[in-house]
């Protein structure tokens, strides 16, 4: 309880003031301050006289004795306000604060779940204007909040869809954020369909949106293609058995060709039978650039006669690896001395130009010592097999048979393909015996010239009017889909695949791809900040942070309940920055009932 003296100008120029006896006390737990008592303009008690004042109504009020007064007038203005205050009714006991009284020793928490990760996959997909693009193609709004948290939970719990489903349920808050009822597991898969069959539609749109949102134009686009396994057995026409990337020979296969732009963003994707042939794929993807005249870089696998003579019919630049057999080492001083991202030199060579190409000879010498270092491991393996067999041809129990030693050094050969060409190898079999007598050995004049060009390889080009730097950097870059395939392997759920129907596999790898452009877009912002870590990395620790739910009782039927998101780390403040993410707690309180009390707890 305090004096107030409010002041006011009359037209006249005449300055007032009134006087008014106010208390604190609390409107949906804020301080207020609300009027008790008007004193009027002629309140002539001076003002270091208040708090005397004050504290003797106070007293007063609540029954309290007062000492005499030396100030009869202090003593005569409280007694006057006192009976007016008592008049009116007021009540000194009457609570001064609305907040709901809490049962501190029942509070307990309950519903711990993440949120640091859902805040910023939701927040790139704003970004992204994803929402609006499943608007766009008539999907409703809970069709369009069910399609958000498949591609959120790929990021951050990559896995099945059903893995999803058991996410959001049981461990995620995006249910909360999203303001969205539990989806049955049926209903996220018929959403992967819908987003699978209006894969070009969207896939042009976020590329469109993220090069206006960027800001870079779309100059280089860069193809090739992966495989994915399957365990089970095989059904449909897109599992089939083909060659491995990950040397699983075991497993039926589906393949992925991608293209991805410069700045490493999803520009088209196909799901192809896991023997598609890959040469046979690259026309079917320059047809969905829409029009697009970018420069085409690809691996060797791809770029065959047909394929560039396509890319010529089209009018489109490319940039690939020469296919055959790779030349020596020019004998000459090197053009350009290139350093890697790995700072590792590679010498470079502008070749004479054939047939309107430019070609350029680079030779790493690191990838020479890697090469090098294999070659003599499969010299020394392969040798040792051989000497092994020998040994044997005079101890009992041991394969000895001419025949059979033959075949055996045949398997051998096939076996180190890579270094038995550059040994001559006789079996010499043994007078009047079956047996196989000893091994000859010899090594040929490919032993020593064999890896002279195994650090080196050629690039092919149309682009004639480029540098021998640009070319070779540009064609590093083609690392980059390989990161892509990598990430999507190893951090969103590409691999492995465990459905077995053609559309339900399909709808699985194109959320793999969405869940990719969405993290890369993340990555790309946190680069701008001089944040590189890997998305893998960025999602573990985002998803330390957890939304908290506090359940704070009032009495046996009814509680509070505070939901919080838990303070930000160091690195998780850098991440929500970077982002344009509020840095707040995200407090939500409400009020609702108890559930009853078990037998057991009560």
């Amino acid at each position: 309880m305090y004096v107030r003296a409010k002041a006011r100008k009359l037209k006249s120029g005449v300055k007032l003031h009134s006087y008014a006896l106010l208390e604190c006390h609390r409107v949906n737990g804020n301080p207020k301050q609300r009027t008790v008592l008007n004193l009027g303009q002629n309140f002539d008690l001076p003002k270091e006289q208040w708090p005397t004042l004050v504290n003797h109504i106070q007293d007063s009020l609540r029954g309290q004795t007062n000492l005499p007064f030396e100030n009869e007038k202090i003593q005569k203005i409280s007694q006057d306000l006192v009976r007016k205050l008592r008049k009116k009714g007021y009540q000194v006991e009457d609570p001064r604060d609305d907040r709901d009284p809490i049962i501190t020793d029942q509070i307990h928490h309950t519903g711990t779940r993440t949120v640091g990760g859902e805040r910023v996959a939701l927040k790139a997909l704003e970004l992204l204007g994803f929402a609006r693009i499943l608007g766009k193609l008539n999907l409703n709004q809970h069709q369009i909040k069910c399609a958000t948290a498949l591609v959120v939970g790929r990021m951050l719990s990559p896995g099945s869809e059903r893995q999803t489903y058991d996410w959001m349920r049981e461990r995620s808050s995006i249910l909360e954020l999203l303001q969205l009822d539990p989806p049955s597991p049926s209903t996220l898969y018929r959403i992967g369909d819908m987003l699978y069959a209006h894969r070009k539609q969207i896939m042009d749109a976020l590329f469109g949106n993220t090069k206006e949102l960027l800001g870079f134009s779309e100059t280089i686009a860069f193809f090739d293609l992966t495989n994915v396994f399957y365990y089970g057995r095989k059904h449909g026409d897109l599992l089939r058995h083909g060659r491995s990337k990950e040397k699983r020979s075991d497993c039926p296969l589906v393949t992925l060709a991608l293209t991805i732009d410069a700045s490493g963003f999803p520009r088209s994707a196909e799901i192809l039978p896991g023997n598609a042939s890959e040469p046979a794929t690259l026309e079917k993807a320059i047809q969905q650039l829409n029009g697009a005249q970018p420069t085409v870089i690809m691996d060797a696998g791809i770029a065959t006669a047909a394929n560039l003579a396509y890319l010529r019919e089209q009018k489109l630049d490319w940039l690939c690896v020469q296919r055959t057999k790779t030349p020596p080492v020019p004998q000459r001083v090197p053009d350009e001395t290139l350093k890697t991202t790995g700072d590792v030199d590679v010498r470079a060579w502008k070749l004479p130009e054939e047939d309107g190409e430019l070609r350029v000879y680079l030779h790493s010498e690191a990838r020479q010592a890697v090469s090098d270092q294999i070659v003599t491991s499969k010299r020394k393996q392969f040798e040792e097999k051989l000497a092994h067999l020998e040994a044997g041809f005079s101890v009992p129990r041991r394969l000895k048979h001419y025949a059979a030693v033959q075949k055996k050094v045949g398997r051998l050969t096939e076996k180190y393909k890579q270094v038995a060409h550059q040994y001559e190898v006789k079996v010499i079999k043994k007078k009047g015996s079956p047996n196989a007598e000893r091994l000859i050995i010899t090594k040929r004049s490919a032993y020593d010239a064999c890896t002279e060009a195994f650090g080196g390889y050629v690039l092919r080009t149309s682009r004639t009017q480029w540098s021998v730097k640009k070319i070779a950097r540009t064609y590093w870059q083609l690392g980059e889909i390989e990161r892509t395939f990598r990430t999507m392997k190893m951090d969103l759920g590409l691999r492995p695949v465990y459905h077995r129907r053609d559309h339900r596999i399909s709808g699985h790898l194109f959320l793999s791809i969405l869940a990719f452009h969405a993290a890369h877009l993340v990555r790309s912002k946190l680069s701008a900040k001089k944040i590189y870590n890997s998305w893998g990395t960025l999602k573990v620790k985002l998803n330390q942070r957890h939304r908290i739910t506090t359940v704070l009782p009032q009495n046996d039927t009814h509680c509070i309940l505070l939901k919080k998101d838990a303070d930000l780390t160091p690195f998780q403040r850098e991440i929500f920055g970077a982002m344009d993410l509020k840095l707040s707690n995200y407090t939500h309180r409400q009020k609702a009932k108890q559930l009853a009390k078990t037998a057991e707890e009560a």
